[in-house]
């Protein structure tokens, strides 16, 4: 599935497991407009594109929150918030207001967080920006 994002310019080719992409469409939706291109809409996959660490680009550094990392890392390892919220003993709502900005992380959490996704805590809490 390509996944567009209008502002800022963003596609996303999804694949894996329906309610995980479901998942992480609901979270790109909740911060932008997004359209979804059928795969015949798609561009082809032999376009020169070169796939890139998102962490590394100039939208990342100017637009990405802790929330965006927090909720990167935990798709990354396959987790619902439940599961991670089970795993790290934070309750899922917690976690949801993490992953929107919306509660500032602390670093008790971040540590907690880190243990339970097997990420250095240390480094996961400069990553999140906290102290």
């Amino acid at each position: 599935m390509l996944a567009v994002v209008k502002e800022p310019h963003i596609e996303l080719f999804l694949g894996g497991k329906e309610s995980e992409v479901d998942e992480f469409l609901s979270f790109v939706r909740n911060r932008y407009t997004v359209e979804i291109l059928s795969p015949q809409e798609s561009e082809s996959e032999e376009d020169d594109d070169e796939a890139v660490d998102i962490t590394t680009t100039d939208w990342w550094k100017e637009n990405a929150t802790p929330g965006h990392f927090l909720a990167g890392h935990r798709l990354q390892h396959e987790l619902t918030q439940k599961q991670l919220s089970e795993k790290c003993g934070i309750s899922s709502t917690s976690l949801s207001a993490y992953e929107n900005d919306k509660r500032k992380i602390t670093r008790r959490a971040a540590i907690r967080i880190a243990n339970a996704l097997g990420e250095d805590p240390e480094q996961f809490c400069v990553w999140l920006n906290v102290e």
